[in-house]
């Protein structure tokens, strides 16, 4: 029989030894032998607990609301030695929504296994199980496009492509709105206006844009036919909300494709400005294009007969990318929306400029290599048409459209991110 004394004394030491095993333990997330940040372009500012010694739960919550439910997340592991870390992923208003990627570097981001991915009841939670490396260890909903790699992209991109760069204003935060352009050699071209970055998480858009405008602009294509026209690119048109993770707003708290019409926003605005200014020296406005992603591919157009001109565009183009569009499955669905009303950038160049605006939708879950095809065949039909486009002032029209291309164009992905 155990005394009194002695049963003190075991229960004493006991609880001694645990005081002690929760003191080697950090009660932070950026501290101890694992650690889960944050700090970088990109990441959003989550709420982290620890929840055990390689153990976290981030709450997952929206910059401002109401809002569109893409919940980003965005965090580096780590650790000096090999480790298991579990990672709670904790929904107070809204589903997950994108499956965990982990960065394998070379631009290369892997699918977290589905085993190590539990998913709770009406997606509220989702748990991570992960065994690290050691080092650092960078997973997120979708790749990370930081405003440098951005930078980057663009300063490479237009170097190859022989376009100019130029700062046509400045967010909220006084980042800098860089746009991308192209001379015509005539003063009154046709302006085509292409459009990014509206809204952060929208990474597949990202992609897309990027092999889009790879392909428009290769170097080894004639420039006659884009020399018909003015360029104006603007890739990253929301660099506040990219550089702190935003599921979808400025800093203003505001969705940017909600600002086409009043304008309230410096990024929209500079936009604007810069559209008008080429019009006041005689451009017409011929096209705009703006990219973003959804739960699918697809075009939202201004309806057929709509009397924007060029008339029927949305159809001959997409005709044109069918024609070539090496597949499988379909290329993109259609949805003929027009949206009065709604300050979006679509609705608003076609308003006020009775021309054709499209949104250019692709999946979040879309496979890389299909965005690239479908980027790049698009790329292709559109340069198709304006090249066999025949000009017709004399008809009040800019351009008018001929029959799409019969000849399947070969496409190369060779090289692009899965």
């Amino acid at each position: 029989m155990i005394s009194r004394r002695a049963r003190n004394l075991l229960t004493l030491s006991g609880l001694l030894f645990t005081l002690a095993a929760c003191a080697s333990i950090p009660s932070d997330c950026t501290s101890g032998d694992v650690r889960l940040t944050q700090g970088f372009s990109g990441a959003p500012a989550h709420t982290c607990t620890r929840t055990g010694p390689a153990a976290f739960r981030l709450t997952v919550a929206p910059e401002s609301m109401p809002i569109n439910p893409s919940p980003w997340y965005a965090f580096d592991l780590e650790t000096a030695n090999p480790v298991e870390v579990r990672v709670e992923l904790a929904y107070a208003l809204h589903a997950h929504r994108y499956p965990p990627r982990i960065d394998r570097g070379e631009d290369v981001w892997e699918l977290l296994p589905a085993e190590s991915v539990s998913v709770g009841e009406e997606g509220r939670t989702a748990t991570l199980d992960v065994t690290i490396a050691p080092g650092t260890s960078r997973i997120a909903a979708q790749e990370v496009f930081g405003l440098r790699q951005r930078a980057q992209w663009r300063a490479g991109f237009a170097a190859s492509a022989g376009l100019d760069r130029r700062t046509i204003g400045h967010s909220v935060d006084g980042q800098p709105i860089e746009a991308l352009s192209r001379r015509a050699s005539d003063p009154s071209a046709p302006l085509i206006v292409i459009l990014g970055g509206q809204h952060p998480p929208e990474v597949t858009g990202v992609l897309a844009l990027r092999a889009f405008l790879q392909t428009l602009f290769d170097p080894s294509s004639p420039d006659a036919i884009l020399d018909r026209f003015e360029w104006l690119i603007v890739p990253d048109l929301n660099p506040d909300g990219i550089e702190r993770g935003h599921w979808r707003h400025n800093l203003n708290q505001t969705d940017l494709n909600r600002d086409w019409g009043p304008f309230n926003q410096p990024e929209t605005a500079a936009v604007r400005a810069e559209i008008e200014a080429r019009v006041s020296q005689g451009q017409t406005p011929f096209l705009l294009l703006d990219f973003h992603s959804t739960y699918r591919d697809v075009l939202y157009t201004p309806p057929d007969d709509f009397g924007l001109s060029p008339q029927n565009f949305a159809r001959h183009w997409i005709a044109g990318i069918d024609a070539i569009w090496p597949g499988p499955g379909p290329a993109f669905e259609r949805g003929p929306n027009h949206n009065p009303g709604l300050p979006t950038a679509k609705t608003w160049f076609a308003e006020t400029y009775s021309a054709p605006g499209l949104t250019v939708e692709f999946g979040d879950q879309t496979g890389r290599i299909r965005i690239a095809e479908l980027a790049q065949t698009a790329a292709t039909a559109l340069r198709t048409y304006l090249q066999t486009a025949r000009a017709s002032h004399e008809t009040g029209e800019v351009l008018s459209p001929v029959s799409p291309p019969a000849d399947p164009v070969p496409v190369d992905v060779a090289g692009l991110p899965r």
